[in-house]
């Protein structure tokens, strides 16, 4: 027999953790609708020389992508995606003209990645994205952090902080180090700093590099950590990096882009406690070129980001001579997930209905169809259980399973063309309620029982 097992790295889902994943996911998307971003979908599958091209992704997630050969087709042709980023940079070269600009998208999907699997990572993750594109207002920056904020709220996220940055800042920092040519493999080691410490960058950035270009100096290493251990802060900080480095204009460009970006929030009712500005915040990928963000919940930053992104505004030169800037942010559902879960903030049920109609020895099986139905065309979820088993067995089929309420009808209820409705967490019965008010009665014992819930 074949072992059922998957591969590593990758899971089965249950409905106990699929439910409350597909309620955040509605969430999400009712919320990214509300901005006015549109869906898309792009494929799984590219063809490498999108995903790998320049800039495109760095070097470690590049060594990550899993190629995909068909039978009798050319290695090295085919791969699945990494993000959905770059996906989208190839949709829009394409589609520009039917999707006009400013583009306001969002997609949810899969994307692969061949790394370590480890608590919260897998190679097999699903990114909520959203992005606007065709336009470089600090608005559209300033729209983006607010829509990760709104979106955490609304799913009922632990409190959580967005850290922002620009990276014309650290641009500016590394120009007056005379390091404009080593950006990319600067901001990608400062990236780990959280991971591998100060000296574990420290080292890496005055190590020679593979082909032989020599590394910083001890000094160029330690003012860059100096400047990107300012601190983690609001106004404080943007001073002193503006005392660092105000009269270069490109850093000046990102101190006075986040200046703005926070006034916008303030205006749009984000909390102050919800932001942070760290000028290490360097994020890998080498396509950033303003702001950037990242997002971690308050006590479990041991998880990593839960949301991230930032603004890039070269990337769809890849594909077209049109500029085509573009700024947005994807949050890890899995990454949540797991996250939520460990922090026991998921609530648990495996019902997608609230009501179980019991299927009773000797009742006509039609009378609880017809009610059943009756129940959805009023909105009302309902699950009827298939085989007339003993009621016990169907009571413990719905506790066991999430259900709230149970409809009770017997033979008896039939000829007096009454129900019961039992309560499934305490066992009570209302006894002898009448067919014709068969909605109004389901409909008011859920409201009692939400009504329980907000104030447990």
């Amino acid at each position: 027999m074949i072992d059922p097992r998957v591969a590593s790295g990758l899971r089965d889902l249950l409905p106990a953790e699929m439910i409350p994943r597909e309620r955040i996911l509605a969430t999400f998307r009712h919320t990214f609708s509300s901005y006015g971003f549109l869906p898309i979908e792009t494929p799984h599958i590219e063809r490498m020389e999108v995903l790998t091209g320049k800039g495109a992704g760095s070097d470690e997630v590049l060594r990550q992508i899993f190629e995909v050969t068909n039978k009798g087709g050319t290695p090295g042709e085919l791969a699945l995606r990494f993000d959905l980023t770059v996906p989208l940079a190839r949709f829009v070269a394409k589609h520009i003209e039917e999707v006009g600009i400013p583009f306001k998208r969002y997609a949810i999907g899969s994307v692969f990645r061949g790394e370590r699997p480890a608590k919260g990572r897998f190679r097999e993750f699903v990114q909520c994205d959203f992005d606007t594109i065709g336009t470089e207002s600090a608005l559209a920056d300033a729209e983006t952090a607010q829509i990760i904020h709104e979106s955490l709220k609304a799913a009922k996220v632990p409190p959580f902080t967005i850290t922002l940055n620009n990276r014309k800042i650290l641009d500016g920092l590394l120009e007056s180090l005379d390091l404009a040519g080593k950006t990319g493999a600067v901001l990608r080691s400062l990236d780990k700093l959280a991971k591998i410490g100060r000296d574990g960058v420290a080292a890496e950035l005055q190590r020679s590099d593979v082909e032989g270009n020599s590394g910083l100096s001890n000094d160029q290493a330690a003012r860059i950590l100096d400047f990107a251990e300012t601190g983690r802060g609001g106004a404080e900080v943007l001073n002193a990096a503006e005392n660092r480095l105000g009269t270069h204009p490109k850093a000046a460009e990102g101190i006075a882009n986040l200046r703005t970006v926070f006034d916008l929030l303030d205006a749009g009712g984000v909390s102050s406690d919800r932001l942070a500005i760290d000028l290490g915040l360097a994020r890998g990928l080498d396509y950033y070129t303003g702001i950037v963000y990242e997002t971690t919940v308050d006590g479990w930053e041991k998880f990593g980001s839960i949301a991230s992104g930032g603004r890039y505004d070269n990337l769809a030169s890849l594909f077209i001579s049109r500029r085509l800037p573009g700024v947005g942010a994807s949050i890890g559902l899995d990454r949540l997930m797991a996250l939520m879960g460990e922090a026991g903030c998921l609530g648990g049920t495996t019902a997608t209905a609230p009501v179980l109609i019991a299927n009773f020895p000797g009742t006509d099986p039609a009378v609880g169809f017809r009610m059943a139905a009756q129940l959805r065309k009023a909105g009302i979820g309902v699950e009827i259980y298939p085989e007339p088993a003993q009621i016990g067995k169907q009571m413990g089929y719905g506790s066991k399973h999430g259900h709230k309420l149970a409809i009770i009808v017997g033979p008896n209820e039939v000829a007096a063309q009454v129900f019961n409705i039992r309560y499934l967490a305490t066992r009570h019965e209302d006894k002898g309620l009448a067919w014709s008010v068969l909605e109004d009665s389901v409909q008011g014992a859920l409201q009692i029982l939400e009504q329980e819930d907000l104030r447990s």
